[in-house]
């Protein structure tokens, strides 16, 4: 009789050489061992590819799959179809997890008849800092509810996934979107998900190194308009659009405007057209209350900068520049960098 793993891991890696030996050693030291890893190499032209076979040469539960570069939502894809694990848990290849994350998610999984387990993490910085990332404030019945308001945030690595969410309801990864592209699966799988349960643990190092995509303006920045507007027109066609309007909205806000816009500055047009696409709907986001007690409880800086954006686009980029001139000074002056 076939014994199916217990949970299948995918690892997406591009160009990951000189990370991926530390994420895979973390998952095949796992405590929980029935496990099948499946790495998909998305066309790397560096060393990720040879690191990942000498690992596959000495542990047989790892897979291989070697592909041109499709992007990462494609790579996801095909691990998804090569999959055979009960659940799906996911990692980027240049992060990493500790010991006992898999066996822990999983128990709590099968003790609670769980479609989805949700952890924390921790942030790593290079300059050695290490912030929690808090995942999974479920406060509403509804884990979708939950979803659009931030409580449940869109990483897939905080989270071990039922595998039959993705089979029994053909969700997948809308390939060709390069950023958000985590966001609109989450929408879809929360939607279907019956029980949603947390552990209150950090499992996942999430690295972010100082060349990192996310921390630059990248036209690609752009497809979280086409995300929303997948969302919105899912809603509309399966009439829950105006039951979930205004949590909807408000993670449009949060996602299109307020991480680009307000709490991010950059002096590229990229920034500026963020804005000017918020400008042109903002009477959407008007009396919405989800995004008035937001803004109540914002630091007084960051509820002026709401203020001068809402006058003047060069208004709220001139105190962005000074709010975050500042911030370095500081961290010149404590001896580390901010």
């Amino acid at each position: 009789m076939l014994v199916l793993p217990k949970v299948s891991i995918i690892i997406p890696a591009y160009n990951v050489g000189n990370y991926i030996e530390r994420c895979l050693t973390s998952i095949v030291n796992q405590s929980l061992k029935d496990i099948e890893i499946i790495v998909v190499n998305d066309g790397s032209n560096d060393n990720t590819l040879e690191v990942t076979r000498k690992f596959a040469d000495i542990d047989n539960r790892i897979k291989v799959i070697n592909s041109e570069n499709k992007g990462v939502s494609a790579a996801r894809n095909s691990g998804l179809l090569q999959s055979t694990g009960k659940y799906i848990y996911q990692i980027d290849a240049d992060d990493w997890i500790e010991q006992n994350a898999l066996e822990e998610m999983y128990e709590a999984a099968e003790n609670n008849r769980a479609d989805i387990v949700i952890t924390n993490a921790y942030i790593d910085y290079d300059n050695g800092t290490l912030l929690p990332f808090i995942d999974g404030r479920l406060i509403n019945e509804e884990p979708i509810k939950d979803f659009f308001l931030g409580n449940i945030k869109a990483s897939v690595w905080t989270k071990l996934y039922r595998r039959d969410l993705f089979t029994k309801y053909n969700i997948g990864y809308v390939e060709g979107i390069r950023v958000g592209e985590d966001l609109l699966i989450n929408f879809f799988l929360m939607l279907q998900a019956k029980k949603v349960i947390k552990i209150e643990k950090s499992f996942l190092h999430y690295i972010q190194r100082e060349n990192s995509a996310m921390h630059s303006y990248k036209s690609s920045m752009y497809d979280i308009y086409k995300v929303f507007d997948e969302i919105e027109s899912f809603m509309k066609r399966s009439n829950l659009y105006r039951k979930y309007k205004d949590e909807f909205l408000y993670l449009k806000y949060m996602h299109t405007y307020y991480f680009r816009v307000i709490s991010s500055v950059s002096l590229s047009s990229i920034h500026r057209e963020f804005y000017r696409k918020w400008r042109k709907e903002r009477d959407r986001y008007l009396g919405n209350r989800y995004i008035l007690e937001f803004l109540k409880e914002q630091s007084h800086v960051n509820r002026l900068l709401n203020e001068l954006y809402t006058i003047n686009y060069f208004l709220g980029l001139a105190l962005g520049v000074v709010k975050v001139s500042v911030k370095q000074l500081k961290g010149l002056l404590w001896g580390h960098t901010v």
